[in-house]
């Protein structure tokens, strides 16, 4: 059986490669040329690499993970796709029809999850955020966004006060001073971020959620149509024998409980 690598030299010998998804419908190898992440220190996505090794496994097919070595934000992972060129394969929250060149899965990868929005605040600003029951009164407040997050056009769009001049110590320090109320985040990352800054007096707000509709597909290039349909057709096996959710549930279960999702009040943003 073919031998399987990872990274490094094997991206130069394999780029040639890199425009196909798998070469022969009888082999038992798929190449998936993904972007390496933006920043060094971030992880590589083990949720994805395991959704993607068993809905290829379904299809009685094994995975060769193949990272770009140069690293790719998002903006450079959509131009990349839609060239077709030195990845076949991504997780995107996209515009519907925004990329008439990329096709994507039919199941939402995060089941709406990275559309959920926990705040982080000042510990001493808990009681404020307690008599909170509606939308209406928290916007007048002070959020923290980057103005190149998506998050900050959805609470602009939706009325509320965002500052979204400061990097990302700048907004810390700015729940620490009073001068911002609150900063959302994704569930998802949120508890992680807030034990990193845990010599600060900030915390997660207990009762309150934001959520808006956010769903991530699988995309790649048309060309790759093959790729898609084999991979989708792991995905609706996974769904069916219930795999999908017990993956879901594995990864992420644990963490809703935690964070008390289904006891919040959520206000719903368009």
């Amino acid at each position: 059986m073919m031998k399987l690598y990872n990274f490094g030299v094997l991206w130069l010998l394999l780029l040639p490669l890199a425009f196909t998804s798998f070469v022969h419908a009888n082999e038992a190898i798929v190449n998936l040329h993904l972007a390496s992440p933006s920043t060094t220190d971030t992880p590589r996505n083990h949720y994805i690499h395991a959704l993607l090794t068993l809905a290829f496994a379904e299809q009685g097919k094994q995975v060769n993970f193949i990272y770009s070595i140069r690293p790719m934000n998002k903006k450079r992972v959509v131009e990349e796709l839609s060239k077709a060129s030195s990845i076949n394969l991504a997780w995107l929250s996209l515009p519907a029809n925004s990329y008439p060149d990329l096709h994507h899965t039919s199941l939402s990868i995060y089941q709406g999850l990275h559309g959920k929005r926990l705040l982080i605040i000042n510990k001493n600003q808990q009681p404020r955020f307690a008599e909170i029951s509606t939308s209406a009164q928290l916007k007048p407040l002070i959020a923290l966004q980057k103005q190149s997050w998506s998050d900050y056009d959805v609470l602009i769009r939706n009325g509320f006060t965002v500052n979204g001049e400061l990097d990302y110590k700048g907004m810390t320090r700015a729940l620490e001073t009073g001068l911002a109320d609150y900063f959302p985040r994704s569930v998802s990352a949120i508890a992680a971020e807030v034990t990193k800054l845990q010599h600060q007096n900030l915390m997660i707000e207990p009762t309150i959620m934001l959520q808006y509709p956010s769903h991530y597909y699988f995309y790649t290039h048309k060309q790759n149509d093959a790729l898609l349909m084999e991979l989708e057709a792991g995905l609706l096996k996974l769904q069916q024998n219930g795999k999908f959710e017990q993956l879901y549930q594995q990864f992420f279960g644990e963490k809703e409980r935690d964070l008390a999702l289904s006891s919040r009040k959520v206000f719903h943003l368009n």
